[in-house]
C-alpha cells in the first residue's frame, strides 16, 4: 500500500531496479503462472490437506497454474503442456472449485482486501450492473437468441463496484431479459454486500429494494459512448474477457460459465493486491 501511495503522489518511479525484478514475469515458465506474491495471497483461501488419504502428487500451486493456463489461453483441457500437472487432475480441481462455491468465496474476500488496500470501506455502497451477450460453442447446454444483439448463445449478468471490481455474476440463456437476470443477481448481491445503497442500471428496474440510478445512452447515439459510472462495468468486461477462454462460452453448464468469469476476476484482484 505504501508503494501505491508513493506511485500516486509521484515520489517513486514504478520501474525502479527493485520493482522491475518484482513485476517481471519473463523468468516464469508461462506468463499465466502465479507470482510468489500472488500465491501467498491466494493460498490461505484454498483447501489444506488433512493428513489422511493419499498425499498429493502435484502441488496445489502447480494445479492452479494449470487451470490459469487453460483459462488464459482458451485451449482444450487435453491440450495442456506436459510440464503442467495432468489435465484430468487440473479439471477435477477446477470443478471442485466451481461446484463447491469456492470461487465466489475467494472473489468476495479478495474484493474486500483490494478495497481496503485502496483505502476504501471493505463493502461497497454503490454497484453498477450490466449484461454481455456472447456466442455459445458448447455442443450441449442451454442457450437462447438475443434479438437486440443478434447473438445466439448466453448472457452474462455482471455487477461491479465503482472501481470496476467484479462483485457477482450469473449466466443465463441470451433470450433472458436484462431486467429479469439483473433482478435475481442484485438479490444475491445485497446478501454478499449488505451496505450497497445505490445500484446504477441502464433501464428502469422494478422490485429492487435499493436506490436506483438509471444511466441511459443518448438517443440516436451510435458506436461507443462514454457513459457516466457505467463505463466502469464496460471496462471490467473488456478486462475480464482478456482471458481467451471467455471470448465465447464453451461450457455446457451455466454455473461453470459463471465460474470462469469469477476465476478471471480473482486473477485481476491478485495482480492489483500484489502490485499495491
Amino acid at each position: 500500500m505504501a508503494a501505491r501511495r508513493e506511485w500516486l503522489d509521484g515520489s517513486a518511479v514504478v520501474w525502479t531496479k527493485e520493482n522491475r525484478a518484482r513485476y517481471d514475469r519473463r523468468n516464469q515458465r508461462y506468463p499465466s503462472d502465479l507470482t510468489p506474491d500472488e500465491w501467498r495471497e491466494l493460498e490461505p483461501f484454498l483447501s489444506i490437506a488433512q493428513g489422511i488419504g493419499r498425499p498429493r502428487t502435484y502441488s496445489l500451486q502447480e494445479i492452479i497454474n494449470g487451470i490459469r493456463y487453460v483459462q488464459r489461453y482458451g485451449i482444450p483441457w487435453d491440450a495442456m503442456p506436459k510440464d503442467l500437472p495432468p489435465s484430468s487432475t487440473c479439471y477435477d480441481y477446477w470443478r471442485a472449485l466451481v461446484d463447491g462455491g469456492h470461487l465466489d468465496r475467494i472473489n468476495h474476500h479478495l474484493v474486500m482486501r483490494d478495497r481496503e488496500q485502496d483505502r476504501r470501506e471493505a463493502s461497497p455502497t454503490l454497484a453498477i450492473i450490466d449484461a454481455q451477450s456472447v456466442k455459445c460453442d458448447a455442443p450441449q447446454g442451454e442457450r437462447g437468441y438475443d434479438a437486440g444483439k443478434k447473438v445466439l448463445g448466453r448472457k452474462r449478468h455482471l455487477v461491479v463496484d465503482s472501481g470496476g471490481r467484479l462483485l457477482a455474476v450469473s449466466v443465463t440463456p441470451a433470450n433472458v431479459q436484462d431486467q429479469d437476470g439483473g433482478l435475481a443477481l442484485v438479490k444475491r448481491l445485497v446478501r454478499l454486500y449488505p451496505w450497497v445503497e445505490t445500484i446504477v442500471v441502464d433501464a428502469v428496474q422494478s422490485g429492487l429494494k435499493r436506490a436506483v440510478e438509471v444511466v441511459l445512452r443518448p438517443e440516436g447515439a451510435k458506436g461507443f459512448v462514454l457513459l457516466p459510472k457505467r463505463w466502469k462495468v464496460e471496462q471490467s468486461i473488456a478486462a475480464l474477457t482478456g482471458s481467451r477462454h471467455l471470448k465465447t462460452d464453451n461450457e455446457t453448464l451455466l454455473h461453470v460459465s459463471a465460474g470462469a468469469m469469477l476465476f478471471a476476476s480473482i486473477g485481476r484482484l491478485l495482480a492489483s493486491i500484489t502490485m499495491g
